[in-house]
């Protein structure tokens, strides 16, 4: 039995066990390649359920609506590793109670998908701390590396430049998991915090808050930069500040649901090097 039979098997069994209300999986998309998130309510939906190496959506970012995990009942979701360490994310920072999440793990390796064991955040542990030293893609570490080659003023230019496309469409925000705030600073007017035009100031403004609200926090899933349609990689902007907090304070983002929040925490043996 392939990887997609067993779990469309699996679903059916929570479902039908009442071991879950609900499952969010991936199903056919606009086109041969893509696949879209789904949800299953019934055991008789499960053949709609697709799972291979084009299935790549953090799905994490479902478990948050309003209201979904409030009647104390549990939901199953398609989860790679980056979805995994949302999860714990969200579990330390009180968004969601991570007993109620069953897990349907899976990862993607040489085009294919393949089964994780377990069915519980914890139980992923000893994968997540495996990848710590883990990096980006070769095309990606190939940009990051030519950006650490640069003076400030070159990386400066470079993201006046990449900043200068965006459209303020705030689709990197929609698909982030991380991003679950009920109302966005950038929705609030009274008073206007960033300003919602298109151009250089508020551009920056948007860009640069949201890479320093998600320090310590981004688990690199890349559905920021595949969600934006001006294709500014923002990927490489959230990997530099996980890289600081990494470097500065040994922390990996979502190793486990009881790690404490980096910006959040202080210790009496955190390093003081900005203060002169």
């Amino acid at each position: 039995m392939g990887i997609q039979e067993q779990y469309r098997t699996d679903a059916a069994n929570l479902l039908d066990s009442g071991a879950v209300k609900l499952v969010i999986g991936y199903g056919e998309g606009s086109t041969p390649e893509r696949r879209r998130p789904i949800f299953i309510r019934s055991a008789e939906e499960v053949g709609r359920l697709v799972l291979d190496a084009n299935c790549i959506a953090n799905l994490s970012a479902y478990l948050v609506p309003e209201g979904l995990l409030s009647d104390g009942k549990s939901v199953a979701v398609f989860l790679k590793p980056d979805g995994i360490r949302s999860v714990n994310i969200l579990a330390a920072e009180a968004q969601l109670n991570p007993e109620q999440v069953v897990i349907l793990g899976f990862n993607i390796d040489a085009g294919l998908a393949n089964p994780l064991p377990g069915r519980k955040a914890n139980e992923f542990a000893p994968l997540l701390a495996s990848l710590k030293s883990a990096g980006l893609s070769t095309d990606l570490q190939r940009e990051a590396d030519r950006l650490e080659q640069m003076t400030a003023v070159e990386r400066f230019e470079y993201w006046k430049e990449q900043f200068s496309k965006c459209i303020k469409c705030y689709a990197c925000r929609q698909v982030c998991p991380m991003c679950y705030c009920r109302r966005c600073i950038v929705d609030v007017n009274q008073p206007q915090w960033v300003n919602t035009s298109s151009h250089t100031l508020g551009n920056f403004e948007w860009n640069i808050i949201r890479a320093y609200h998600l320090a310590g926090r981004c688990v690199a899933c890349g559905g920021c930069d595949r969600a934006c349609p001006v294709n500014i990689p923002l990927r490489l902007l959230n990997h530099r500040m996980s890289k600081e907090a990494l470097d500065t304070f040994d922390h990996f983002a979502g190793e486990s649901a009881d790690q404490k929040p980096v910006l959040a925490t202080f210790r009496q043996d955190d390093p003081e090097t900005f203060i002169l």
